[in-house]
């Protein structure tokens, strides 16, 4: 069992690394974070015909209300 549990730290390690490989090369290239996060927004909007913003900014407090009230 020990050794499994090296196994899977080992390919977490290597995740981790690759992620901050490409996230530095990205950003020495001039990625824009801002300009992703808006076209994978647009993208999940066209698709499933949802607006993120809204649901963020009003369903999620909406529900943390309900659910945060106290019972009688």
């Amino acid at each position: 069992m020990k050794k499994v549990w090296r196994v899977i730290l080992v390919i977490v390690v290597i995740s981790i690394a690759v992620g901050a490989v490409s996230a530095g090369v990205g950003v020495l290239t001039g990625a824009d974070f801002e300009r992703i996060g808006a076209v994978f927004e647009d993208r999940v909007a066209e698709q499933y015909n949802v607006d993120l913003n809204a649901f963020i900014h009003e369903w999620i407090p909406e529900t943390v209300g309900v659910l945060t009230e106290p019972l009688r």
